[in-house]
């Protein structure tokens, strides 16, 4: 289905009760990522069929282009955030939009927001979770290892309401 077939996404969420999404822009569109920020109304609809149906919990993918409070200067950072600002600007728009949507429309919902840095096809599911800025991360993240944090995330609860990048070790 599409994200804009609202009754396909209410029909998905049936007996749902914690929604794991990895809805990011393609990077092989790049610079012709659409202007209409598609993945963060994508997400109005998403946090909306989540209070019609008393679902709680989102983890959703999201990247260094939506800040954080315990962010800190990174130059490897910056330059990766604004190369993307400048060579992708749809793409960097409607992940900001998403940052600010899932905290604005899903105040009430117990978020996270899983920040990535660049992806790569290493098996490692070893992570590191901080913020940026912090000494610890990197701009390198295994799939995998997303995987694995985003798994491990939905019993432990270490993140609630927080965006903490995470990379490989």
């Amino acid at each position: 289905g599409q994200l804009t077939d609202r009754q396909a996404l209410v029909q998905a969420f049936d007996g749902v009760q914690i929604v794991l999404s990895a809805l990011g822009p393609s990077v092989k569109k790049g610079p012709f990522h659409p202007t209409n920020t598609p993945l963060a109304n994508a997400y109005l609809s998403i946090i909306d069929i989540m209070h019609q149906k008393d679902i709680k919990r989102l983890i959703c993918l999201g990247t260094a282009s939506i800040k954080d409070p315990a962010d800190t200067f990174s130059l490897a950072f910056s330059i990766l955030v604004n190369g993307v600002a400048i060579g992708a600007r749809s793409a960097y728009n409607d992940m900001v939009a998403i940052g600010e949507n899932v905290r604005t429309h899903g105040g009430d919902l117990e978020w996270t927001i899983v920040r990535v840095p660049l992806l790569t096809n290493q098996e490692s599911e070893d992570v590191i979770a901080g913020y940026v800025g912090d000494g610890r991360t990197n701009t390198w993240l295994s799939r995998a290892g997303y995987a694995a944090f985003v798994i491990d995330e939905i019993g432990k609860r270490n993140w609630v309401k927080k965006a903490p990048l995470i990379c490989t070790k």
